[in-house]
């Protein structure tokens, strides 16, 4: 914000503010280590509650252990949070990382108490905490009120000129503050009830009616509850508006957009920012011609830290209409176009051809499946292509995704793929709409390879090699003169049709019994469907595609728990993880596992920072780790 923080004093003639600054560097590079720190009281009274928390300030770190706390009783905990902050200093961004977990104490009788050393582990290699000292109390509730007295006889027995004095002199030595009238936060939400998936755009603005040097973002909201993209914003741009009759310059300093994952009313933390102000200084009224300079002109400028919170928010997402829904749409939510095409309009026999589907617009573009297509049985058809562009700009969010399918036809002929329809609901029109693709007829040709068998009749077709010529009459299989009815054989034959008949039978119920258990059919395909997600994010780890890559991570991660605990996506959640694995009794040290595992995942999808070749390795295994286990143990 060059026009908010520059002021007419000159930046290098604070040498005070300098070493501030370039202390506050020094500390940012040095947090760049990776350091276990424990935050706990030196004295607590018995039989009264206190917190300790242990914070480690880099990411992928994993496997916390806790001391074991002896001598104190374990109330709650751990708790485990995690923040992020963005520094804008003079055009420059900056990012820290911290993770805390929170324990709930109480200490039942005094004494000494130690508390060993915590431990975590960060890229293979453990870090330690610092063991300390509790010194726990009897707890003198008149010592606190005694400390907040003050001598009445002490104060009368002064002159009232003196406490007068003194009164001033102590208003003059009270450093200056920075009023909320001055200089606030505020965020600004598009829409306060929307839809489930709809996109929302939060703004969150800084307004200041004072110079200010500079800002930082110590802290994120989480938003629990909602899907996150990170939109761009340019806090270099300002503008000025009137509030209550006072002049305000404002700039824009982040901006987010939000899809809620399930219906009902979601609170929106405050954000957490710190500004250094400027405030003018009023000098000491000396009866000397000096005081003519009393002016707020002349007056010296003096730095002030000011922490803000922009206002927590109510967004309330209200449930897709159940009118009008089609059989086709699948959780798609925002205004998308869908086209199908191929590459060539006569095919040939075992020659390749790419069929694309596109759909592409505005709205969480990952959340967008691929489209129920059924080509001829004919035609071999491998696995989809699938690529996400995701388009990111200050309007929200957008762009397309593309599967692109391989078919290779085996045979000439015309063949027909199916009409198919695919949809979405339009939030801006509050309904839903269908993209009906209607029957495409192909004519397939015989390609180089097709070859015509020499002794076959005409209109009898072979492929070179890959299907043997079928004859246009069947040989006889029994002797001449003899009769085959009602003898060895006959009776042999039927007693092998019922026995064969009586096997498909039982085959046939079996398997419409285990499709119609939807849950088990889920479970079992669950670690079928995330070693299929593993496998492609190895694919695009070789090829160094890092935002696809954890995309595929994350897909792996959630969609394995959803098939496994039969899970509608819309209601996957950090809450519903805990509460699934708990109920299917795993243990707590797995499914702690499992939460810290998909956070990473997602800091490092969402991290400004790229990730090395390294530590994409590294999510990797611990997804497949994480994965096996969780499949040991839900049976």
């Amino acid at each position: 914000m060059q026009d908010i923080i520059r002021h007419k004093h000159i930046f290098w003639r604070r040498p005070a503010l300098c070493s501030l600054l370039l202390l506050s560097w020094i500390g940012l590079l040095a947090a760049q280590e990776p350091q276990l720190s424990v935050q706990a009281p030196n004295s607590v009274p018995a039989g009264q509650t206190f917190e300790i928390v242990y914070s480690i300030n880099v990411r992928g770190s994993k496997s916390f252990q806790a001391p074991s706390f002896e001598g104190l009783d374990i109330l709650y905990g751990p708790y485990q949070s995690q923040s992020s902050s963005f520094q804008f200093v003079n055009g420059r961004q900056s990012q820290s990382f911290n993770l805390s977990f929170t324990y709930g104490l109480r200490a039942p009788k005094e004494g000494n108490i130690t508390v060993g050393a915590a431990s975590i582990i960060v890229d293979g290699k453990t870090y330690q905490s610092e063991p300390f000292t509790l010194n726990v109390t009897a707890g003198n509730q008149n010592r606190t009120n005694q400390a907040g007295r003050v001598n009445p006889s002490r104060n009368n027995s002064r002159p009232q000129t003196d406490a007068r004095q003194s009164n001033t002199q102590k208003q003059q030595s009270l450093p200056p503050e920075v009023s909320d009238q001055d200089l606030f936060v505020t965020v600004q939400p598009s829409k306060k009830n929307p839809y489930v998936g709809e996109q929302i755009i939060l703004n969150y603005r800084i307004y200041t009616s004072i110079p200010v040097e500079q800002f930082i973002i110590n802290k994120t909201p989480s938003n629990k509850g909602f899907w996150v993209e990170e939109l761009d914003v340019n806090p270099q741009s300002q503008n000025q508006e009137m509030i209550d009759g006072r002049n305000y310059v404002y700039a824009d300093i982040r901006r987010v957009a939000l899809f809620a994952q399930n219906e009902g009313t979601h609170t929106v933390e405050p954000m957490e920012v710190e500004a250094l102000a400027q405030i003018a200084v009023q000098r000491q009224q000396t009866n000397s011609i000096w005081d003519f300079f009393d002016d707020p002109f002349f007056a010296p400028m003096q730095t002030v830290k000011k922490e803000l919170k922009s206002p927590s928010l109510k967004i309330t997402a209200q449930p897709l209409p159940e009118e009008g829904r089609p059989l086709s749409f699948d959780g798609l939510v925002g205004d998308f176009t869908i086209n199908f095409d191929y590459d060539l309009q006569t095919l040939k026999t075992n020659e390749a051809s790419t069929f694309r589907f596109t759909v592409s617009g505005r709205g969480n573009v990952e959340m967008i499946h691929a489209p129920q297509i059924t080509f001829p049985p004919d035609f071999e058809v491998y696995e989809p292509k699938i690529s996400y562009t995701k388009n990111n700009n200050a309007n929200g969010v957008g762009g397309k995704a593309v599967f692109e399918y391989i078919v290779v036809p085996r045979h000439p002929g015309v063949y027909k793929i199916d009409a198919f329809s695919y949809s979405f609901f339009n939030p801006s029109t509050g309904k839903y709409e269908e993209k009906d693709i209607p029957e495409i007829v192909l004519n397939v040709e015989a390609g180089k390879n097709a070859t015509m068998n020499p002794n076959s009749s005409p209109g009898s077709k072979r492929t070179g090699g890959d299907i043997e010529y079928i004859k246009p009459t069947v040989d006889k299989w029994h002797a001449i003169g003899k009769n085959f009815l009602f003898s060895a054989a006959f009776w042999s034959c039927m007693g092998a049709e019922i026995l064969l008949f009586g096997l498909c039978l039982l085959f046939f119920r079996l398997h419409a019994k285990s499709k119609a258990d939807l849950a088990g059919l889920k479970n079992r395909k669950a670690a079928k469907e995330a070693k299929r997600c593993l496998k492609k994010a190895a694919f695009l780890l070789k090829e160094g595609k890092r935002e696809d890559f954890f995309i595929e991570i994350s897909q792996a991660l959630w969609g394995f728990l959803a098939n496994k605990c039969n899970i509608p996506p819309a209601n996957l959640s950090m809450d519903t993880v805990r509460e699934e694995l708990q109920k299917r009794r795993v243990a707590d040290e797995l499914t702690t596992q499992f939460i810290q595992t998909l956070d990473h995942c997602e800091f490092e999808r969402f991290s400004p920072q790229a990730s090395k070749e390294e530590g994409m390795k590294k999510m990797y295994e611990e997804a497949y780790e994480i994965i096996y286990k969780i499949t040991g143990a839900i049976k």
